[in-house]
């Protein structure tokens, strides 16, 4: 009798275990576009070529079931859903359908770039995602890409990465890594007051926690708002800037980590936030 408990027991933990591992299925889709644009005054050069490309892992189940709010999470924040409801109405449901809308949304911003008005379109191309640059100096192309993939999962909070990179010309583009959180048993987004008490607070606690040299730490203008893209990994919260927020350029994009111990410690936890790991 006392073995048949324990083999229950151990078959307990084991459901209980398998019942927090997240499982996400995911689609893969990539549109890219592209138009050739000229000086009025030198129709007969290469002109330039601007790109608009996109590419994703998008999330199509979680945990074996079709979640309406990770798919509206998802496509408001990459998207601005909200700022362009004519490509991207409030009824998108699968993979497909979506490709169709970022098609008509990428061949929109192609045409309607501000940056265009002083010039003449000439012709059109569609490269391959993966060849946007090779055919000509990257010098040559103002480009807009972005990138959308599972990041990684701590218990129920699933952590996806986009990343997007612009050029518009200049000596480098500019690039940022955002990190969208989502919990899978809660079906919903979590954002940052949803961990934190009090971001005065945490703002405050950054610094020390910036293992960089002084001379290249730029914390003067950095202010409550500004800490909003985070992740949480390895028991540590993990607030990550894009290149020239607190440093030069030539520091990449920099994640600045505090241990969940010490927010806690310092009564700077919700009580979602006190479940993390």
């Amino acid at each position: 009798m006392k073995k048949l408990f324990v083999i229950a027991m151990i078959l307990v933990a084991l459901c209980a275990h398998g019942a927090t591992k997240v499982q996400v299925k995911s689609q893969h889709f990539e549109v890219a576009d592209s138009i050739r644009f000229f000086e009025p005054e030198d129709l007969q050069g290469e002109g330039y070529k601007f790109v608009k490309a996109v590419s994703a892992d998008w999330p199509t189940t979680i945990n074996g079931n079709k979640s309406k709010a990770l798919n509206d999470f998802l496509i408001e924040d990459v998207f601005y859903a909200s700022h362009n409801p004519q490509f991207f109405p409030g009824n998108i449901n699968d993979v497909n359908t979506l490709t169709g809308c970022v098609k008509n949304w990428v061949n929109y911003i192609l045409h309607e770039n501000v940056m265009l008005d002083d010039y003449t379109i000439k012709d059109y191309g569609t490269p391959g995602l993966k060849d946007l640059n090779r055919e000509e100096n990257f010098m040559s192309c103002w480009c807009e890409f972005t990138d959308l993939k599972l990041s990684h999962m701590v218990g129920n909070l699933v952590f996806f990465v986009e990343y997007d990179e612009i050029y518009y010309g200049g000596v480098h583009p500019d690039f940022m890594y955002n990190y969208l959180a989502f919990d899978a048993a809660l079906d919903r987004p979590i954002r940052l007051d949803d961990i934190i008490t009090n971001r005065s607070k945490v703002l405050k606690l950054l610094p020390k926690y910036d293992k960089r040299d002084k001379d290249v730490k730029w914390w003067d203008n950095i202010n409550e708002i500004d800490i909003d893209n985070f992740y949480i990994k390895d028991g540590n919260m993990v607030f990550s800037f894009a290149p020239y927020a607190i440093g030069p350029f030539s520091d990449g994009q920099i994640d600045v980590k505090v241990p969940l111990k010490t927010l806690k410690a310092k009564g700077l936890l919700t009580a979602y936030g006190k479940k993390l790991k």
